[in-house]
């Protein structure tokens, strides 16, 4: 039977998409005991879907440690997810254009995956040091640019239980907003102004200014944004790139069907 109750889900497939699922969130990687805690099923039983999954190359096992992480064979069905998104074939030659103009800052591309913000792709800055994001990071949606762009749409019962259901607003800086009403004015300033801000929020010292793309039903589809640590650009130079990324986002949501009212 499936923990769902849906006769059709298979059990034994439906726990080794979540034990590739939680190695994925863990910054490390992860033992037996682990994947038996985070399922909640015996250890005989984790080992079986990690052997399983090692079995069929989508995680290896460190023959020192004993512990298991994600293999390159994820990496190959990220990028061949990534390539087949219809908006970032449209976006990243507009991007492109945008870099030329400010090469000291980093442009950006994110998509929101239900409680999950998430870097798509990004041209880095000619600056060093730089701040890096691979293709498919989770980033923050309280205190990123990018995140609150793709959460303005929502309602502020949904920002709420969103708050709710994923622990509430962390603390990265002195500068980030941990309390949910402040949040809710600043998600609240972000639609009045079709403009994100993240200054000092997220990572110390850098800056980022986000807008949103919208797709043919006029729903948000997704973000862009530019960032630089102050070391490259300051924070005024950063807001002064928004004339220009709100006509790259106008450009791209015109490419994907979008047609202002």
């Amino acid at each position: 039977m499936a923990d769902n109750g849906d006769k059709y889900t298979i059990n034994a497939v439906a726990r080794s998409f979540r034990v590739l699922d939680y190695i994925g969130t863990l910054p490390g990687a992860v033992s037996i005991q682990d994947v038996a805690s985070e399922l909640e099923c015996s250890s005989n039983m984790a080992f079986r879907l990690l052997r399983s999954l090692e079995e069929t190359g989508y995680v290896s096992k460190d023959p020192r440690t004993g512990l298991y992480s994600l293999s390159l064979k994820v990496l190959k069905l990220s990028r061949k997810a990534l390539q087949a998104l219809e908006i970032r074939k449209y976006a990243m030659p507009c991007l492109e254009i945008l870099w030329s103009l400010f090469p000291k800052a980093n442009v950006n591309l994110a998509l929101r995956d239900g409680d999950d913000i998430l870097m798509i792709d990004r041209i880095d800055a000619n600056q060093v040091p730089r701040t890096y994001f691979t293709p498919g990071k989770i980033v923050p949606f309280h205190c990123s640019g990018v995140g609150k762009v793709l959460l303005s749409e929502l309602s502020d019962e949904e920002i709420l239980a969103m708050i709710d259901r994923t622990g509430g607003l962390k603390s990265f800086t002195p500068d980030t907003i941990t309390d949910p009403e402040a949040f809710l004015k600043e998600i609240a300033k972000v639609r009045a102004e079709g403009v994100a801000r993240d200054r000092n929020e997220y990572i110390p010292n850098d800056n980022c200014s986000a807008v949103p793309i919208f797709g043919a039903d006029g729903a948000i589809a997704g973000a862009i944004s530019t960032s630089a640590l102050e070391s490259s650009m300051s924070a005024d130079e950063i807001e002064g790139t928004i004339p220009e990324l709100k006509k790259t986002a106008s450009r791209i949501s015109g490419m994907l069907g979008y047609t202002a009212l």
